[in-house]
This record gives C-alpha cells, structure tokens and sequence, in this order.
C-alpha cells in the first residue's frame, strides 16, 4: 500500500458522501441507512467467507476477542456514527457535514489526554483551536441547508445538524482506537470489516426494523454509497494493520476538500458552496495536518 492508495481512502469517503446526499433527496433517510449498511455486510461477508475458514480451521486462541473488538468496532463506526452522519448530511449538506466528521482527529488526541494521560502539547491546542473556529465559521450565519430544505429554512443555526457531525466525529475516532486494537490481534481487514458490518446490520434491524419502508429504485445512491465506504474502511483498515494512525489520519483528513469537488460536479444544485465554507475547510484540515506534521 502506497500513498495513492491512502488517497484512494479519501476519494472513496468523498464518493460516498455525494452518494448518500444523493439519496436523502427524495429518499427516507433511515431506509436508505438500512439498505447502505446491507449491501456493505453483504458485499464483505462473501469477501470473507474464505478467510473465515481459514480462521477457524487454525482454531485461533484470540477468536472471540477478535470477533468481540470488531464488532463493538463495527457497531460503533457503522451502525451509530454511520446513522448520525446520514442524518447530518440530510441536514446540513454534504461539504458541512465532511468537515464537522473530520473532527475526530481532535477528538482522538483528547481522548489520549483524557483517558491516557498523554502530554498535552502544542499540536494539540493548535489543532483544537483551528478546528474549534473552522466549526464557528460554518455555524455564524448558517442557515440550514443555504435555504434549499424547507425543514431548516429561515434558521440561522442548524444546530442539530452540527451536533449529529461533531458526534459522528467522536464515535468515529472511539472506534479507530478499537479497530486497532482489534487489528493487533488478528490483521485481515476483510474478515473484521464483515463481523463489523454484520453486527451493525443486525442491531440496525433489531431497533429500526419497524421505521424501514419498502424501497424502491429511486434508493440506488445508497446501495452504491455502502459498496464506495465499504471499500473506503477495506482499506482503511488495511492501512491501519500496515502504518501508524500518525501516518494514514493525514491523508485521510484530506476527503472534505474531495467532497467539496465532488459536490460541485454533481450536486452544485443541491449543495451550499460559499467562501465561508472554504475557509472553514481550510481551517480544520490545516488544524489536522498540523497535529501530525509539527
């Protein structure tokens, strides 16, 4: 794995957040969440099928704790930042809601501060500082989804929205720590990226089973949206098992400006693009890069 394939994490996170907008267009949101965690479980669990048995005909000594720490993993990113980000996109937008994700960076280096006892240093306030006035770049004057969603218009904080982001961003880098410590025990991305999306499917059904509709074909964002992520955390988790978080975070901080291009080709009708947005992506992602670059 080189750094064109890092950036291939990027680029994959990016198509799946315009595939995902995409969808909540005329789409219910927790349907289309349901049918996107689906098609990725599906996707890896025939992917893993042979690693499976493999797995299991060595009678692996760790085999419950690896089943047990990517799926607590997998619940975590998929199931419940995944559920919040979708609705935060609803919300928000895609270019908004890239970016308040982004947030886990900081979210990860307080969480060793906190729970660790690591130094606080100068990187860390740099980056918390950057990317605390990226978000109240976005939040001033934010009025929803720049009027173009009738629930929001004429609000001039979306504070929901923003909070669903901001969170999406803590339980994501939760799970980064999980995965790795997954990973150390047992390095196939494939089979942790299944028991991860499995889980996730099953407790999605168990909890929102009765608030799925039928779908229609008008939900193809969201089926191509779980197979784009789904490959985006393949080789995520790919990288992880390979590089340190010091390593892979950098290049994968760079998927909001992805985003925001991306946006602009195929969703410039539907998405807010301002220079209030650029600068506030230009101030998370420098908050991240310094962290790791200083």
């Amino acid at each position: 794995m080189n750094e064109i394939s890092l950036l291939a994490i990027a680029l994959f996170f990016s198509l799946h957040q315009v595939s995902v907008k995409k969808g909540t267009i005329g789409c219910d949101t927790t349907t289309g969440t349901f049918i996107s965690i689906a098609t990725t479980a599906v996707l890896f669990t025939l992917l893993s099928i042979p690693r499976l048995i493999r797995f299991a005909s060595f009678v692996h000594p760790h085999f419950q704790s690896f089943v047990a720490i990517m799926a607590i993993a997998g619940i975590l990113h998929f199931l419940i930042a995944r559920t919040a980000f979708y609705f935060c996109i609803d919300r928000v937008g895609a270019n908004v809601a890239g970016l308040l994700a982004a947030t886990r960076i900081m979210f990860a280096a307080l969480f060793g501060v906190i729970m660790f006892v690591e130094k606080l240093t100068f990187q860390i306030l740099a980056m918390s500082g950057l990317i605390f006035m990226g978000i109240a770049v976005l939040s001033e004057s934010w009025y929803g989804n720049g009027g173009m969603n009738s629930r929001n218009a004429g609000s001039k904080v979306d504070v929901v929205g923003i909070a669903l982001g901001l969170f999406t961003g803590f339980v994501a880098a939760l799970s980064s720590a999980i995965v790795k410590a997954g990973m150390t025990i047992y390095s196939d991305a494939v089979l942790g990226t299944a028991i991860g999306y499995l889980a996730s499917l099953l407790l999605f059904s168990l909890f929102a089973g009765g608030k799925i509709k039928r779908a229609g074909r008008d939900y193809w964002p969201f089926v191509l949206g779980g197979i784009f992520v789904g490959f985006g955390h393949y080789l995520r988790y790919e990288a992880l098992s390979i590089y340190p978080v010091s390593v892979v975070e950098p290049f994968l901080s760079v998927y909001p400006m992805f985003t925001v291009v991306l946006s602009y080709v195929f969703l410039r009708d539907v998405e807010v693009f301002s220079l209030r947005l650029v600068v506030a992506a230009l101030l998370i992602i420098s908050g991240i890069e310094i962290y790791f670059l200083l």
